[in-house]
């Protein structure tokens, strides 16, 4: 595994466990957060941008898919990307289109897993890779 996916890995796994547990640890805040989101346009715009030029230098700077902790890395890289442009390309009412759809509140305990998963799974690939190693 080459130092930017161990960096990558190691990154993209602590942030995402520490977003499943702020969500587990705060369970009403997502139904507030979302619904407020989509009211006021410029939150969309702002959190668009960030998760765009974050995936975008992920992938710009780590589309490698060789072997898997380096193409969970890159699937994240364009995941983000691609939710970061959809953010900032769709309007507030398809987001609520999408909420409404979802059924989000009365779910939305199921969808503070998601995160937990790859960031679970991308610290697991990293501890297996160095198994044995001194950093």
């Amino acid at each position: 595994m080459s130092p930017l996916t161990r960096y990558l890995s190691r990154l993209l796994g602590v942030f995402l466990l520490v977003t499943a547990a702020s969500e587990w640890t705060q369970p009403g805040l997502l139904t507030v957060v979302a619904p407020a989101m989509v009211d006021q346009p410029a939150l969309l715009w702002v959190s668009g941008m960030l998760t765009f030029v974050s995936g975008l230098a992920i992938v710009l700077g780590h589309n490698v898919w060789g072997d898997p902790p380096a193409a969970v890395v890159s699937l994240l890289g364009w995941m983000m990307t691609i939710k970061g442009a959809a953010l900032l390309l769709v309007p507030a009412a398809g987001w609520t289109a999408l909420l409404g759809a979802m059924h989000y509140p009365s779910h939305s305990g199921v969808y503070t897993i998601i995160p937990g998963l790859p960031g679970s799974g991308n610290r697991e690939l990293d501890e297996r890779a160095h198994k044995g190693r001194d950093d």
